[in-house]
């Protein structure tokens, strides 16, 4: 149970990073942190396979679980409405430009679920 709770703990910091790049609309930095979401995912699901117990019965970790996923969440509306920005942005930028831009901001998140760690209770 303990390696899933750091595993946890990592990826509940990764989605500060992400809060972080989000906000200074570092692209190619957000693309670097979900590569090493995906990998923290992976982990935290071979832990969980692993586990005898389901770690939400420990109010402790249900609590963090329900952070991780509420900062997920909010991570992808607010990624959503920074490519929204753009798309309002470009308008009055050269459209090649303004087109790949956008084009990247769409595939950072277009691979993924709106919760990936969601994903861990179905």
């Amino acid at each position: 149970m303990s390696r899933f709770i750091e595993v946890l703990g990592s990826y509940e910091h990764l989605l500060h990073a992400e809060t972080q790049a989000i906000a200074s609309k570092n692209i190619d930095l957000v693309e670097e942190i979900l590569i090493k979401k995906d990998e923290c995912m992976e982990d935290m699901l071979s832990c969980k396979k692993q586990l005898k117990t389901d770690p939400r019965e420990i109010s402790s970790i249900d609590v963090l679980i329900e952070k991780v996923i509420e900062l997920q969440q909010r991570n992808f509306s607010t990624f959503s409405l920074l490519v929204k920005d753009q798309k309002v942005k470009r308008s009055g930028k050269p459209k090649e430009k303004a087109s790949q831009k956008l084009k990247k901001m769409r595939l950072t998140y277009s691979n993924s679920d709106q919760s990936r760690i969601s994903s861990l209770w179905d």
